[in-house]
């Protein structure tokens, strides 16, 4: 896909083309996660009072194609269009500039294959597209009535340092690199919060559903009932293109996940402290709750089994759709594009080559925290 050059993402590129929708065809589990809020997302829009002739406005932050969210945001219309026939509905999806916004389009006029579109069968609905990131004010202020984010506010705004020896910030071994990690994650979180509350109407409310660690220590990716790790699988494989020459020392530290994984205790952290600038900015906890969705991928297999070759080419593309360009941008400036994609290539055929002996041993289960926000109604 072609990007400004010039542009630096706050977290990554979109891997494959424009107007495709790889994200959601290879993002199966991402429509499980999504299906396990759609309760708490339903309440929040029936408990929300609207004033008469408003415009019912809904945004999905953090969008990517838009479509492992359409079976929610129709549910959505369906409801809001069952008590409120007239009311007018405004879904705005929310993300990077290199988002790949075509596909959402695409998606909603049914030129995509998926799940059904909410435009089709409902009127007097309206959507738009902001490029604007969420570590900014993406709309007006008093304007949202309910905010939605899934499997996005991981990512960091900026990478605090280079990792030693891992690629990413659950396999931190330095004390002060465990640190600066972590502090870039509460000033985003905070960012995030208070961007959320300047757009809110007083009173309503917000479902986010965050990528997260929970009591057992377990988070997206490394949990207890899946043999291989992918976060260690990954630093493995991309150590083994250091050993053989593929890559150098260098290009394996600039190699970094530009995200973090937030505990429990660091989602509550600027709602506990009563003098924290998010409570000012009228925002409490309705509930939260972390859960576990099982990778859809590995427990097909464990069901059905099949070609281990089949299996592991329909496996690894739910990868590359979040880590392709986070291996590609640690790759040398002095190297050309040529270069870096076939260095990637062959990065994903061994990883490939390897759920080809043991497809039991790999899959991506999602440990998520599922928040439900209110902004207080007296503001």
């Amino acid at each position: 896909m072609s990007t400004d050059s010039e542009y630096k993402p706050h977290s990554h590129i979109p891997y494959g083309s424009d107007g495709s929708g790889f994200y959601s065809d290879n993002s199966k589990g991402c429509y499980d996660v999504i299906e396990e809020a759609l309760p708490l997302v339903l309440k929040a829009a029936s408990t929300t009072a609207t004033p008469k002739d408003s415009t019912f406005t809904i945004v999905d932050y953090g969008c990517a194609d838009g479509g492992t969210s359409m079976p929610l945001m129709y549910a959505l219309v369906k409801l809001l269009r069952e008590n409120d026939e007239k009311m007018p509905i405004h879904i705005v999806y929310e993300d990077q500039p290199v988002n790949d916004f075509k596909s959402v389009f695409m998606r909603l006029q049914g030129l995509i294959p998926g799940p059904r579109s909410y435009i089709m069968d409902f009127k007097n609905v309206f959507v738009t597209a902001s490029g604007t990131s969420f570590f900014s004010q993406c709309l007006p202020a008093n304007s949202v009535t309910l905010g939605f984010s899934a499997t996005a506010m991981h990512w960091l705004h900026d990478k605090p340092c280079d990792i030693t020896g891992a690629l990413d910030h659950t396999m931190i071994s330095d004390p002060k690199e465990k640190e600066l990690f972590a502090r870039q994650a509460a000033i985003d979180w905070e960012t995030i919060l208070l961007h959320r509350a300047a757009e809110l109407r007083p009173g309503c409310s917000m479902v986010l559903v965050l990528l997260a660690v929970d009591d057992e220590g377990q988070y997206a990716g490394n949990t207890k009932d899946t043999p291989v790790s992918v976060h260690h699988q990954m630093r493995d494989l991309w150590q083994g293109l250091v050993d053989d020459g593929t890559i150098t020392k260098d290009e394996f530290l600039k190699t970094n996940f530009n995200l973090y994984f937030r505990t429990m205790a660091e989602c509550r952290n600027p709602f506990d402290d009563e003098n924290s600038a998010v409570r000012k900015a009228g925002l409490e906890i309705v509930s939260m709750k972390t859960g576990i969705v099982p990778c859809p991928y590995r427990q097909k297999w464990l069901k059905e089994r099949g070609d281990p070759h089949e299996f592991a080419k329909w496996y690894i593309p739910t990868l590359r759709t979040w880590s392709n360009s986070t291996f590609r941008s640690g790759l040398s400036d002095d190297r050309t594009d040529k270069e870096k994609d076939a260095i990637v290539e062959e990065f994903f055929r061994r990883y490939e080559a390897d759920v080809v002996t043991d497809p039991s041993r790999h899959g991506v289960n999602f440990v998520h925290c599922y928040m439900v926000i209110k902004k207080r109604s007296d503001l």
